[in-house]
């Protein structure tokens, strides 16, 4: 069932304009301010929501994010280092990376600094309850067209899912003219009309990537993601930028295999394609073109240290060890496993780590999987593994 306040706010604004961008459907149905689907006040994430996160499913996550971290740290000489991370989903990441770093690495506690940017009040709330006891270490921020409310920092800006909850353009071909999709009301439903596009960016996006669309193929455009490495690398004057999240590179993501585009729907655990239904009850996410944000990031001295799946950087960050050490525990070795087997979690979710101001860093969770070390820990815990 839709939200009804929401629907009804989404009809009144089509019926001023006309018609809607599928991006300015998508931003009222997840950010209206008061009954949007991140805004609102009920269960999203977990058991009794409508997903999972890598940081819900196990605290290694988050503990071996902060050995990268640690890293990143000692790179940039072991001084102040303020890690930002975009929306903090129930402050389960923050709480681990900040639980690990004390206990392990004592004097990079001492010069943290952590800021989480959230829109929800009702996160907030519930990031606040996670995160008692660790309140020195913790503030909340807030972000506007006018760009982050604190100063530019040296550090990390990191985010997990995030990129993919940001509102898409969808656009389709047609006689070989790319169109776009927009959103209008007939007979009191929500439908599709395709008409001329809405901005020039439109063209340029495809364009800057070298990507052609086939006929009839539709496709989704994260302009705002652009807008989002461009504020990122303002408010990074030195270190890096970790982006996880699930996508592709262009050439895969705006493949013919993808003829009717990548947006996908979550509610209780179910997935489908119907942006339409459950108006403001249901996500609505877009797989992540990590192409584009490592060309915008060229352009804005944002160096890409390395991009890969999520599988291969939680074993070079040492899951496998910790594995070894949860043996006898079914239930932790489990949920672990969940985190980088294939075909799940592991194969989805990539990373993509960016630089500025550091020189050539060789960071541990970017090691290659054939690196002799790396080769002995994987044989170690499957003793049929080769190579």
């Amino acid at each position: 069932m839709d939200n009804q306040d929401l629907r009804k706010e989404i009809i009144d604004l089509i019926n001023r304009r006309g018609k809607i961008t599928f991006a300015d459907f998508m931003e009222s149905v997840l950010y209206h301010p008061e009954y949007g689907y991140y805004t609102a006040n009920k269960e999203k994430i977990g058991k009794k929501g409508d997903y999972y996160t890598s940081s819900d499913v196990h605290p290694v996550f988050g503990e071996l994010i902060a050995k990268q971290m640690e890293q990143m740290w000692r790179l940039m000489g072991s001084g102040r280092f303020t890690i930002v991370e975009i929306g903090a989903g129930k402050g389960w990441l923050c709480y681990d990376l900040l639980n690990c770093i004390r206990n392990e690495y004592p004097e990079f506690f001492q010069m943290i600094t952590y800021r989480i940017v959230e829109i929800s009040k009702d996160l907030i709330g519930r990031q606040s309850n996670t995160l008692k006891g660790l309140e020195e270490k913790v503030s909340w921020e807030f972000f506007s067209e006018d760009g982050f409310s604190f100063d530019p920092i040296e550090g990390c800006f990191l985010s997990n899912e995030f990129v993919d909850s940001l509102p898409v353009h969808q656009v389709v071909v047609e006689n070989n003219c790319l169109k776009e999709i927009y959103v209008t009301i007939k007979d009191d439903l929500f439908c599709e009309t395709v008409e001329e596009l809405s901005c020039q960016e439109l063209l340029d996006y495809f364009s800057a990537l070298k990507i052609d669309l086939k006929e009839g193929q539709r496709a989704e455009v994260n302009l705002k993601a652009i807008v989002w490495v461009k504020n990122l690398s303002h408010y990074l004057n030195r270190g890096f930028i970790i982006t996880i999240d699930y996508g592709h590179l262009a050439e895969e993501l705006y493949s013919e295999e993808r003829h009717t585009g990548a947006l996908m729907c979550y509610y209780k655990h179910t997935t489908n394609e119907n942006p339409y239904e459950r108006v403001g009850n249901q996500d609505i996410t877009s797989h992540v073109n990590f192409s584009s944000l490592m060309h915008e990031g060229n352009r804005l001295e944002l160096s890409t240290t390395g991009f890969t799946r999520q599988s291969n950087f939680l074993i070079a960050l040492g899951i496998l060890n910790k594995m070894n050490e949860s043996q006898g525990d079914f239930n932790k070795l489990l949920t672990m496993k969940n985190l980088f087997l294939p075909g799940g979690m592991g194969d989805t979710f990539k990373v993509l780590i960016q630089h500025k101001g550091v020189d050539k860093p060789e960071l541990i969770g970017l090691r290659s999987m054939s690196e002799p070390g790396l080769v002995s820990e994987i044989e170690g815990y499957y003793p049929d593994a080769s190579g």
